[in-house]
């Protein structure tokens, strides 16, 4: 998909959260892969040399890295890595993720199709469409408009409901990504230490009726 589309498409649903700007980010990521191949091929290459030939003859360690970045397997070991030292960034991979996704049915089976369990296998992808077909860009930016309109809506008439309105699919998956992510570690109280789970919202000694 376009390196535009890309953006918006994580733009939608993250605007609202505070690590919207860091999903952006993500979400750009993969395409600095593709970044350094046109420097390669516009800056590297021969002056003679046409676009396709460039493309053909292009160093096996730029395609590897095209290929690592667009991998899920490199989203998890990130987010390994996010969850010990930075673990409130661990929503905004879904902007990595939403980038990969795309790009799996919207790839041709060619030089960049997506890889997307790279390094374990560089064989395991699926024959897509171009995203650069005309009609396909334009049923994609269609796309793009009529979800961003539903949010809008949606957001509007939530407000405008107040306490009358029915939480639906997407207030369910907020409110599980909020669980997941969420979760405090319990300071030792009497010596013991407590696992991984979500702080009481009383006070420490208070029962479930907040009597002491």
């Amino acid at each position: 998909m376009d390196f535009f589309s890309h953006i918006l498409w994580v733009h939608i649903p993250t605007r609202n959260k505070l690590w919207h700007d860091e999903a952006l980010i993500f979400s750009m990521l993969p395409d600095v892969g593709f970044l350094l191949i046109m420097l390669y091929s516009m800056f590297w290459s021969p002056m003679d040399t046409s676009y396709a030939e460039a493309m053909r003859n292009i160093p096996q360690v730029f395609l590897d890295i095209y290929f690592i970045l667009h991998s899920f397997v490199t989203v998890f070991i990130v987010g390994v890595i996010l969850w010990k030292l930075k673990p409130r960034l661990l929503p905004a991979l879904s902007g990595w993720i939403i980038h990969i996704l795309l790009d799996i049915p919207f790839h041709e089976t060619s030089m960049f199709a997506t890889r997307f369990i790279y390094p374990l296998s560089s064989e395991v992808y699926f024959q897509g469409i171009s995203w650069n077909n005309v009609l396909i860009l334009a049923l994609n930016y269609l796309a793009i408009a009529l979800v961003y309109a539903y949010m809008i809506h949606r957001e509007n008439m939530k407000q405008k409901m107040g306490d009358e309105w029915e939480p639906d699919i997407i207030d369910e998956l907020n409110h599980l990504g909020a669980y997941i992510f969420n979760r405090k570690r319990i300071p030792a109280f009497n010596g013991k230490r407590y696992s991984l789970r979500r702080a009481h919202s009383g006070l420490p000694g208070e029962d479930e009726k907040g009597t002491g």
